[in-house]
């Protein structure tokens, strides 16, 4: 078979918080752009900045000649400007994850979650309105792709063909961080005991008053909240009761991430939904001890490698983070653990399975 040509959606690495989806699509177009017989077309809207996420070097990107409000407004509304018009003599489309652009072509559509279905004040308005248009479009995609069980569930509950989705885990993409790093990243920030770290976008299905709930119950432990703050996030009256062992942080760069789930006695991660939870496997890859949810994909995820918790009870939350820290060979069996299931995500499979999900599509 001739190299397959895709018209790939990279829009998300514009977006005020990238977030996890815009991590997923860039690491799996990086892979993707390995692979023989894939030639990976990046498209966007108009931008006059530099993109939050940097897109692969390898990826060549085209831009429609509209910014991205207009330009998703026009594919909901008018079908226009259609993919193939962007990039030319493309096989397939596919929506790597968010907006759905229009196409006579071939489609695949990736769907991380449906979670603003979940719950009303967990995305303003208008997300959930492009939300729900989204997801509208993808039911014309051949193939659905998703990265859980929990979200392959959602798709079918709300009516997609269970025959055309594939369930495809993240990869985790690690980085080797030493000893003087983490020595150096706690001095600055003035920590010489055990601390519990959260990782991610500050917004309310994550669940972050619950956590700071929990921490109320455990005395003298520090708590370190890293991510950038997305919709409805304001946290300084949350803290108040614990103020001063609870570090903001804010966004930071991804050698400084690594650092501190490197640094972390435990990755707490009590989210109400995911469609995945990369924070988990990236914590799982610094062989860090974790407690997150039962209810949702991040179950899937860490597996054996975590405490599993009820994340709507602050009880459940302390007791499992006290116990890993009360508990040396626990901490020691979940990180082992860990690594362990760290080393089996891969880009390259996922990337791989991608690429064969292509193939059937166009043949």
């Amino acid at each position: 078979m001739d190299s397959i040509k895709v018209a790939y959606l990279i829009e998300q690495c514009w977006h005020r918080v990238p977030g996890g989806t815009a991590v997923a699509a860039v690491d799996l177009a990086e892979e993707m752009c390995q692979l023989e017989g894939i030639d990976l077309i990046g498209i966007a809207a108009n931008h006059k900045k530099a993109p939050k996420k940097p897109v692969p070097e390898s990826m060549k990107v085209i831009n429609s000649k509209f910014p991205r409000q207009i330009l998703y407004e026009m594919w909901n509304k008018f079908n226009i400007p259609k993919a193939e018009n962007l990039v030319k003599s493309v096989d397939l489309v596919h929506a790597s994850g968010g907006a759905i652009p229009p196409t006579d072509l071939p489609l695949v559509a990736t769907i991380h979650d449906l979670s603003w279905r979940e719950q009303n004040d967990w995305f303003p308005p208008r997300g959930r309105r492009f939300a729900e248009e989204w997801l509208d479009k993808a039911r014309k995609a051949e193939r659905i792709i998703c990265p859980s069980k929990a979200t392959f569930d959602d798709l079918v509950k709300a009516g997609f063909d269970e025959q055309i989705i594939r369930i495809l885990p993240l990869g985790v993409k690690s980085r080797n961080i030493d000893k003087k790093q983490v020595e150096d990243l706690l001095e600055k920030n003035s920590i010489d005991t055990p601390f519990v770290l959260w990782i991610g976008t500050i917004e309310p299905r994550k669940n972050i008053p619950k956590l700071l709930e929990a921490m109320e119950l455990i005395p003298e432990i520090p708590l370190v909240l890293v991510g950038p703050k997305g919709w409805e996030s304001e946290l300084q009256s949350l803290i108040a009761p614990i103020k001063e062992r609870v570090r903001i942080i804010g966004e930071v760069d991804e050698v400084t991430k690594h650092t501190w789930y490197k640094a972390a006695s435990v990755f707490c991660f009590p989210s109400l939904m995911e469609g995945f939870g990369l924070p988990v496997g990236e914590a799982m890859s610094h062989g860090t001890p974790i407690v997150t949810s039962s209810t949702t994909a991040t179950a899937e995820v860490a597996g054996d490698a975590a405490l599993l918790i009820d994340p709507k009870s602050a009880g459940d939350i302390a007791e499992s983070i006290t116990e890993i820290l009360n508990k040396p060979e626990l901490a020691e069996q979940l990180s082992k653990n860990g690594l362990e299931r760290a080393k089996k995500m891969t880009w390259k499979d996922t990337a791989l399975a991608t690429a064969d999900i292509y193939r059937e599509v166009i043949s």
